[in-house]
C-alpha cells in the first residue's frame, strides 16, 4: 500500500502523518509511506492512498483512516 501526505510541514499534515504512523502497525502488509512538504495549496493536507485521493483539508479520525486502510489494503 502506497500513502503520501502533502502538506506534511503544515499543522494539520503533522497530525495526519501522527496518525498515519500509529495505525501503521495495525495493518498487516507492506505500507510505503511518503511525506511531502508543501506551502502552495491552500487546501493541505492531501491524502493520496494507493494513488487515489483521499482526503482534502481535512485530518482524518484514526476511526476514518482504519476503516478505510483495512477495507482498501492492497500489496
Amino acid at each position: 500500500m502506497k500513502i503520501e501526505i502533502i502538506g506534511v510541514n503544515t499543522s494539520k499534515g503533522l497530525i495526519m502523518k501522527n496518525r498515519i504512523i500509529d495505525i501503521s502497525a495495525s495493518i498487516k502488509g507492506k505500507i510505503i509511506i511518503n511525506l511531502v512538504n508543501d506551502n502552495l495549496n491552500n487546501n493541505l493536507p492531501l491524502l493520496y492512498i494507493n494513488d487515489k485521493l483521499i482526503s482534502k483539508g481535512r485530518i482524518m479520525s484514526k476511526r476514518e483512516l482504519v476503516k478505510y486502510l483495512k477495507n482498501n489494503y492492497k500489496e
